[in-house]
Protein backbone atom coordinates (compact mmCIF):
# COMPACT_ATOMS: atom_id res chain seq x y z
CA UNK A 1 0.00 0.00 0.00
CA UNK A 2 1.16 3.55 -0.63
CA UNK A 3 1.91 6.13 2.02
CA UNK A 4 -1.57 7.64 1.82
CA UNK A 5 -3.19 4.38 2.93
CA UNK A 6 -2.94 2.52 6.22
CA UNK A 7 -1.01 -0.72 6.30
CA UNK A 8 -3.60 -3.45 5.91
CA UNK A 9 -1.31 -6.39 6.34
CA UNK A 10 -0.85 -9.32 8.61
CA UNK A 11 2.04 -11.03 6.89
CA UNK A 12 -0.21 -11.55 3.92
CA UNK A 13 -2.19 -8.35 4.16
CA UNK A 14 -5.90 -9.01 4.31
CA UNK A 15 -7.70 -10.61 7.23
CA UNK A 16 -9.25 -14.00 6.47
CA UNK A 17 -13.05 -13.97 6.79
CA UNK A 18 -13.47 -16.36 9.71
CA UNK A 19 -16.62 -17.72 8.13
CA UNK A 20 -19.54 -19.40 9.86
CA UNK A 21 -21.55 -21.64 7.58
CA UNK A 22 -25.32 -21.53 7.33
CA UNK A 23 -27.67 -23.83 5.48
CA UNK A 24 -27.77 -24.37 1.74
CA UNK A 25 -30.37 -23.94 -0.97
CA UNK A 26 -30.46 -25.69 -4.33
CA UNK A 27 -29.24 -23.77 -7.35
CA UNK A 28 -29.39 -24.79 -11.00
CA UNK A 29 -26.04 -26.59 -10.93
CA UNK A 30 -25.98 -27.75 -7.32
CA UNK A 31 -26.01 -25.98 -3.99
CA UNK A 32 -25.27 -22.39 -3.06
CA UNK A 33 -24.46 -22.02 0.62
CA UNK A 34 -25.13 -18.74 2.44
CA UNK A 35 -22.15 -17.74 4.58
CA UNK A 36 -21.57 -14.62 6.72
CA UNK A 37 -18.22 -12.86 6.97
CA UNK A 38 -16.84 -9.97 8.98
CA UNK A 39 -15.17 -8.39 5.95
CA UNK A 40 -16.02 -10.21 2.68
CA UNK A 41 -19.00 -10.26 0.34
CA UNK A 42 -19.34 -11.98 -3.03
CA UNK A 43 -18.65 -15.61 -3.96
CA UNK A 44 -16.14 -18.35 -3.21
CA UNK A 45 -15.84 -21.79 -4.79
CA UNK A 46 -14.18 -24.16 -2.32
CA UNK A 47 -12.75 -27.56 -3.20
CA UNK A 48 -14.24 -30.55 -1.39
CA UNK A 49 -11.07 -32.65 -1.66
CA UNK A 50 -7.39 -31.90 -1.21
CA UNK A 51 -6.85 -33.93 -4.36
CA UNK A 52 -8.50 -31.15 -6.40
CA UNK A 53 -6.89 -27.76 -6.89
CA UNK A 54 -7.70 -24.43 -8.51
CA UNK A 55 -5.20 -23.52 -11.24
CA UNK A 56 -6.84 -20.37 -12.59
CA UNK A 57 -9.32 -17.73 -11.48
CA UNK A 58 -10.49 -14.75 -13.52
CA UNK A 59 -13.11 -12.04 -13.59
CA UNK A 60 -14.00 -8.49 -14.57
CA UNK A 61 -15.65 -5.65 -12.66
CA UNK A 62 -16.35 -1.92 -12.72
CA UNK A 63 -14.58 0.26 -10.15
CA UNK A 64 -17.27 1.76 -7.89
CA UNK A 65 -17.31 5.37 -6.70
CA UNK A 66 -16.96 5.97 -2.98
CA UNK A 67 -18.67 8.67 -0.95
CA UNK A 68 -16.68 10.07 1.96
CA UNK A 69 -18.39 10.36 5.31
CA UNK A 70 -20.08 13.66 6.25
CA UNK A 71 -19.26 15.88 9.22
CA UNK A 72 -18.29 15.09 11.98
CA UNK A 73 -16.83 11.83 10.58
CA UNK A 74 -15.15 13.35 7.54
CA UNK A 75 -11.66 12.27 8.62
CA UNK A 76 -12.65 8.66 9.27
CA UNK A 77 -10.87 6.20 6.99
CA UNK A 78 -13.38 4.08 5.01
CA UNK A 79 -12.46 1.52 2.41
CA UNK A 80 -13.49 -1.19 0.02
CA UNK A 81 -11.62 -3.40 -2.43
CA UNK A 82 -12.81 -5.44 -5.41
CA UNK A 83 -10.65 -8.46 -6.12
CA UNK A 84 -10.32 -11.99 -7.42
CA UNK A 85 -7.96 -14.60 -6.08
CA UNK A 86 -7.03 -18.11 -5.04
CA UNK A 87 -6.95 -19.37 -1.43
CA UNK A 88 -7.93 -17.42 1.70
CA UNK A 89 -11.45 -18.78 2.09
CA UNK A 90 -10.50 -21.73 4.29
CA UNK A 91 -6.78 -21.14 4.81
CA UNK A 92 -4.42 -18.26 5.62
CA UNK A 93 -2.61 -17.91 2.29
CA UNK A 94 -3.76 -15.53 -0.43
CA UNK A 95 -2.83 -15.03 -4.08
CA UNK A 96 -5.06 -12.15 -5.12
CA UNK A 97 -5.27 -8.80 -6.92
CA UNK A 98 -7.75 -6.05 -7.56
CA UNK A 99 -8.73 -2.40 -7.23
CA UNK A 100 -9.28 -0.32 -4.11
CA UNK A 101 -11.51 2.66 -3.40
CA UNK A 102 -10.91 4.66 -0.27
CA UNK A 103 -11.61 7.86 1.66
CA UNK A 104 -8.67 8.86 3.84
CA UNK A 105 -8.90 12.12 5.82
CA UNK A 106 -11.61 13.35 3.49
CA UNK A 107 -9.73 12.62 0.23
CA UNK A 108 -10.78 9.98 -2.31
CA UNK A 109 -8.23 7.47 -3.59
CA UNK A 110 -8.53 4.84 -6.32
CA UNK A 111 -5.71 2.39 -7.09
CA UNK A 112 -4.80 -1.16 -8.09
CA UNK A 113 -2.84 -3.71 -6.07
CA UNK A 114 -1.85 -7.34 -5.62
CA UNK A 115 -0.96 -9.61 -2.73
CA UNK A 116 1.11 -12.76 -2.87
CA UNK A 117 1.62 -14.79 0.31
CA UNK A 118 3.64 -14.27 2.49
CA UNK A 119 4.36 -10.67 1.36
CA UNK A 120 2.21 -7.65 2.21
CA UNK A 121 -0.17 -5.89 -0.16
CA UNK A 122 1.65 -4.07 -2.98
CA UNK A 123 0.16 -1.05 -4.74
CA UNK A 124 0.79 -1.02 -8.49
CA UNK A 125 0.30 1.55 -11.26
CA UNK A 126 2.11 4.73 -12.20
CA UNK A 127 4.49 6.59 -9.90
CA UNK A 128 2.25 9.67 -10.15
CA UNK A 129 -0.72 7.72 -8.82
CA UNK A 130 1.19 5.93 -6.07
CA UNK A 131 3.02 9.03 -4.80
CA UNK A 132 0.73 11.94 -5.66
CA UNK A 133 -2.78 10.52 -6.26
CA UNK A 134 -2.66 11.85 -9.84
CA UNK A 135 -3.86 10.07 -13.01
CA UNK A 136 -5.12 7.10 -11.00
CA UNK A 137 -7.82 4.59 -11.88
CA UNK A 138 -11.26 6.15 -11.70
CA UNK A 139 -14.84 5.06 -10.94
CA UNK A 140 -16.32 3.36 -13.97
CA UNK A 141 -13.01 1.91 -15.17
CA UNK A 142 -13.43 -1.63 -16.44
CA UNK A 143 -10.99 -4.01 -14.78
CA UNK A 144 -10.09 -7.57 -15.82
CA UNK A 145 -7.86 -9.75 -13.65
CA UNK A 146 -6.59 -13.30 -13.40
CA UNK A 147 -4.38 -15.55 -11.30
CA UNK A 148 -2.80 -18.46 -13.17
CA UNK A 149 -0.93 -21.32 -11.49
CA UNK A 150 1.75 -23.41 -13.20
CA UNK A 151 4.29 -25.85 -11.84
CA UNK A 152 7.79 -24.54 -11.16
CA UNK A 153 9.10 -27.98 -10.16
CA UNK A 154 10.73 -29.00 -6.88
CA UNK A 155 7.46 -28.65 -4.97
CA UNK A 156 6.92 -25.02 -6.05
CA UNK A 157 4.24 -23.34 -8.16
CA UNK A 158 4.45 -20.15 -10.20
CA UNK A 159 1.60 -17.66 -9.73
CA UNK A 160 1.08 -15.10 -12.49
CA UNK A 161 -1.18 -12.25 -11.37
CA UNK A 162 -2.38 -10.03 -14.21
CA UNK A 163 -4.64 -6.97 -14.07
CA UNK A 164 -5.80 -4.84 -17.01
CA UNK A 165 -7.43 -1.42 -16.62
CA UNK A 166 -9.16 -1.15 -19.99
CA UNK A 167 -9.80 2.57 -19.49
CA UNK A 168 -6.26 3.45 -18.32
CA UNK A 169 -3.79 0.89 -19.69
CA UNK A 170 -0.92 2.59 -17.84
CA UNK A 171 -2.36 1.17 -14.60
CA UNK A 172 -2.23 -2.42 -15.89
CA UNK A 173 0.38 -4.84 -14.55
CA UNK A 174 1.50 -8.46 -14.41
CA UNK A 175 3.72 -10.09 -11.77
CA UNK A 176 4.91 -13.64 -11.13
CA UNK A 177 5.85 -15.14 -7.77
CA UNK A 178 6.45 -18.60 -6.34
CA UNK A 179 4.95 -20.50 -3.42
CA UNK A 180 5.49 -24.03 -2.14
CA UNK A 181 2.68 -26.47 -2.91
CA UNK A 182 2.54 -27.43 0.77
CA UNK A 183 1.80 -23.80 1.73
CA UNK A 184 -0.30 -22.36 -1.10
CA UNK A 185 -2.64 -25.29 -1.54
CA UNK A 186 -4.99 -23.72 -4.14
CA UNK A 187 -8.13 -24.92 -2.37
CA UNK A 188 -10.56 -22.13 -3.33
CA UNK A 189 -11.33 -19.35 -5.79
CA UNK A 190 -12.90 -16.01 -4.79
CA UNK A 191 -14.64 -12.97 -6.32
CA UNK A 192 -14.92 -10.48 -3.49
CA UNK A 193 -15.75 -7.01 -2.21
CA UNK A 194 -13.77 -6.50 1.02
CA UNK A 195 -13.24 -4.05 3.85
CA UNK A 196 -9.67 -4.72 4.98
CA UNK A 197 -8.16 -4.70 8.43
CA UNK A 198 -5.24 -3.11 10.21
CA UNK A 199 -3.22 -4.91 12.82
CA UNK A 200 -2.10 -2.37 15.45
CA UNK A 201 -0.41 -3.57 18.65
CA UNK A 202 -3.74 -3.89 20.48
CA UNK A 203 -5.19 -6.35 17.96
CA UNK A 204 -6.82 -6.64 14.56
CA UNK A 205 -9.24 -3.83 13.64
CA UNK A 206 -11.51 -4.13 10.61
CA UNK A 207 -11.96 -0.79 8.84
CA UNK A 208 -15.40 0.71 8.17
CA UNK A 209 -16.86 -0.09 4.76
CA UNK A 210 -17.03 2.85 2.37
CA UNK A 211 -20.35 3.95 0.87
CA UNK A 212 -19.86 2.71 -2.71
CA UNK A 213 -21.99 2.69 -5.82
CA UNK A 214 -23.27 -0.69 -6.98
CA UNK A 215 -20.43 -2.75 -8.43
CA UNK A 216 -20.79 -5.44 -11.10
CA UNK A 217 -18.66 -8.54 -11.60
CA UNK A 218 -18.78 -10.46 -14.89
CA UNK A 219 -16.98 -13.33 -16.67
CA UNK A 220 -16.11 -14.78 -13.28
CA UNK A 221 -14.62 -18.20 -13.86
CA UNK A 222 -12.07 -20.73 -12.69
CA UNK A 223 -10.21 -23.87 -13.67
CA UNK A 224 -10.51 -26.64 -11.07
CA UNK A 225 -8.78 -29.98 -11.49
CA UNK A 226 -8.34 -29.14 -15.17
CA UNK A 227 -12.02 -28.28 -15.76
CA UNK A 228 -13.02 -24.73 -16.72
CA UNK A 229 -16.33 -23.29 -15.49
CA UNK A 230 -18.00 -20.12 -14.31
CA UNK A 231 -18.84 -19.63 -10.59
CA UNK A 232 -22.06 -21.62 -10.57
CA UNK A 233 -20.73 -24.34 -12.87
CA UNK A 234 -18.22 -25.44 -10.22
CA UNK A 235 -18.71 -29.16 -9.48
CA UNK A 236 -15.70 -30.10 -7.32
CA UNK A 237 -17.03 -28.60 -4.09
CA UNK A 238 -19.37 -25.88 -2.82
CA UNK A 239 -20.37 -22.47 -4.16
CA UNK A 240 -20.59 -19.96 -1.28
CA UNK A 241 -22.65 -16.75 -1.35
CA UNK A 242 -20.91 -14.49 1.21
CA UNK A 243 -22.66 -11.66 3.05
CA UNK A 244 -20.63 -9.05 4.93
CA UNK A 245 -21.79 -8.46 8.53
CA UNK A 246 -20.98 -5.70 10.98
CA UNK A 247 -18.45 -6.37 13.76
CA UNK A 248 -21.17 -7.70 16.08
CA UNK A 249 -22.69 -10.01 13.46
CA UNK A 250 -26.06 -8.30 13.92
CA UNK A 251 -26.49 -6.48 10.59
CA UNK A 252 -25.60 -6.95 6.93
CA UNK A 253 -23.30 -4.27 5.51
CA UNK A 254 -23.49 -5.42 1.89
CA UNK A 255 -24.40 -8.50 -0.09
CA UNK A 256 -24.99 -9.95 -3.53
CA UNK A 257 -28.23 -8.86 -5.25
CA UNK A 258 -29.47 -6.90 -2.23
CA UNK A 259 -33.22 -6.35 -2.64
CA UNK A 260 -33.59 -3.37 -0.27
CA UNK A 261 -32.50 0.24 -0.99
CA UNK A 262 -29.12 1.35 0.44
CA UNK A 263 -29.38 2.54 4.02
CA UNK A 264 -32.07 0.03 4.95
CA UNK A 265 -31.37 -1.68 8.26
CA UNK A 266 -30.69 -5.28 7.25
CA UNK A 267 -30.90 -7.72 10.14
CA UNK A 268 -28.46 -10.63 9.86
CA UNK A 269 -31.17 -12.91 11.27
CA UNK A 270 -33.71 -11.92 8.58
CA UNK A 271 -33.42 -14.38 5.65
CA UNK A 272 -35.16 -11.88 3.34
CA UNK A 273 -32.63 -9.09 4.00
CA UNK A 274 -29.90 -10.70 1.90
CA UNK A 275 -31.42 -13.87 0.43
CA UNK A 276 -29.12 -16.46 -1.06
CA UNK A 277 -28.49 -15.64 -4.72
CA UNK A 278 -27.29 -17.69 -7.66
CA UNK A 279 -24.78 -15.99 -10.01
CA UNK A 280 -25.91 -15.17 -13.51
CA UNK A 281 -24.96 -17.66 -16.22
CA UNK A 282 -21.52 -16.74 -17.48
CA UNK A 283 -20.29 -15.76 -14.02
CA UNK A 284 -21.93 -12.43 -13.23
CA UNK A 285 -23.28 -10.77 -10.09
CA UNK A 286 -23.64 -7.38 -8.41
CA UNK A 287 -22.83 -6.21 -4.89
CA UNK A 288 -24.64 -3.31 -3.22
CA UNK A 289 -23.51 -1.22 -0.25
CA UNK A 290 -25.95 -0.83 2.63
CA UNK A 291 -24.11 0.50 5.65
CA UNK A 292 -20.60 1.41 6.79
CA UNK A 293 -20.96 0.22 10.38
Amino acid sequence: MSAHAPAVGKGGGWVSPGLKHKGAIKAHNGSVTATPSANWSGYADAEASTADTVSNVSGSWTIPRVQCLPYPYQNQDVFNANWIGIDGFNDQTVEQLGSATQCFEGVEYYYVWYEMYPANTVEEGTTACINDNVNCPQPGDRISASVNVTSAGSGENNYTLTLIDHSRPQESFSVTAQCATTICVDSSAEWIVERPAVAPPFGVQILPLSDFTRTFFSRAGLVSDGRASDIQGFTDGTVYDITMNDDTGSYDLDCVDQPAPPGTLLSATDPTACPVATPFWGGGFEVSWDSSF
